[in-house]
């Protein structure tokens, strides 16, 4: 069975705040891992790590949830607890475009 499925490549959102390559600081050999500590990170620093991080919101206005952040982005700000967001790293994963195999290959 044939599906008619199509590969749709992701957009570099605008919103995405890039650093240098030297700036990143991962060590090789940890590019997925899950965190023992899960280390606490605040509103606009940036994303070390790809993977899926866990959102605090200040007051509980919202319950926790998940989301994935790609490195080199920014955490972002909350709508509602501004830069008093809080994102927990639960298990790091690498982006598929940052994978020499699947890289965008034009300029």
């Amino acid at each position: 069975m044939q599906h008619n499925s199509k590969l749709h490549k992701f957009e570099k959102s605008s919103r995405r705040t890039p650093i240098a390559a030297g700036d990143r600081n991962v060590p090789p050999g940890r590019e997925s891992r899950r965190s023992p500590h899960g280390d606490i990170f605040v509103a606009g620093t940036i994303v070390r790590e790809s993977g899926i991080y866990e959102v605090l919101h200040d007051l509980e206005h919202r319950t926790a949830h998940e989301v994935v952040m790609i490195a080199e982005d920014l955490f972002p700000t909350c709508e509602v607890c501004s830069d008093r967001v809080r994102y927990r790293v639960l298990r790091t994963a690498p982006y598929i475009f940052s994978d020499e195999d699947f890289e965008d290959s034009e300029g």
